[in-house]
């Protein structure tokens, strides 16, 4: 029977572990404090990571997010202090998942590239030898368009602008997955996934009108692990586990 399409995916993931969902806050003007419920704000924003900033307005004397008046506590933020006119209240929320990313969303086509290492000689009788001295894989993911709510973007934007290249800046984790089961309702798919180490190398930045852009490539490295994934198809991330 022929698979369907993405049965078979790749998968990022800079910590190969889950992601505890966070929230943060900083604040500017006669304010002293403000502090905020992750899970609260995760649920008014929709789960969606990133930066939200609300300020203080005394016409109407009200707090507004993107211009509308808002409430705070419907955010779960708790204010110290006397707001006076531009007073602003910046969190930062992160969204829990588990962790991996789904690569490929800006691809129609992505493929790893076993590049096996081999050579063929022939003796003076005219008997041929085959030598194969193994694989040097690399994925070469030639669109990646600015997104923040993507789990590896945050690090792999940074790294590139910053020219950074240490180990500890580069080396993440790296699954190829196979999937066997689909639910159609709760939108997850459901199999098995070899994991190991691999480089993450950012190849260029910037880019054209379609965005902004960080190609890289993954170079996977060391032995593999077989583990369990379910993969989010609305959120493109995934869960992987140890196999029971």
């Amino acid at each position: 029977m022929k698979l369907a399409r993405n049965r078979s995916m790749f998968f990022g993931s800079w910590t190969g572990a889950a992601i505890t969902e966070a929230a943060a806050t900083k604040i500017t003007g006669d304010i002293t404090a403000a502090t905020v419920t992750a899970a609260t704000f995760g649920t008014k924003v929709g789960g969606v990571s990133g930066e939200y900033v609300f300020t203080y307005s005394l016409t109407g004397t009200t707090w507004k997010y993107n211009g509308t008046a808002i409430t705070l506590d419907d955010y779960g933020i708790t204010v110290t202090g006397t707001p006076d006119d531009g007073d602003t209240i910046a969190v930062t929320y992160t969204a829990g998942s588990g962790g991996w990313e789904a690569i490929g969303k800006d691809n129609d086509d992505l493929s790893k590239e076993l590049n096996p290492d081999t050579e063929t000689t022939k003796n003076v009788l005219g008997e041929s030898t085959f030598k194969h001295s193994g694989y040097e894989p690399e994925i070469d993911v030639s669109t990646y368009y600015m997104d923040p709510a993507r789990l590896m973007y945050g690090h792999l934007k940074e790294v590139a602008m910053t020219e950074a290249y240490a180990e500890t800046d580069l080396l993440g984790y790296f699954a190829e997955a196979f999937f066997e089961t689909v639910d159609k309702d709760a939108q997850t798919m459901t199999g098995y996934a070899y994991v190991r180490r691999a480089w993450f190398v950012p190849q260029s930045v910037g880019g054209d009108t379609s965005g902004f852009g960080v190609p890289f490539t993954i170079n996977p490295t060391g032995p593999m692990e077989k583990k369990v994934i379910v993969y989010d198809m609305a959120t493109n991330t995934a869960t992987i586990t140890d196999e029971s």
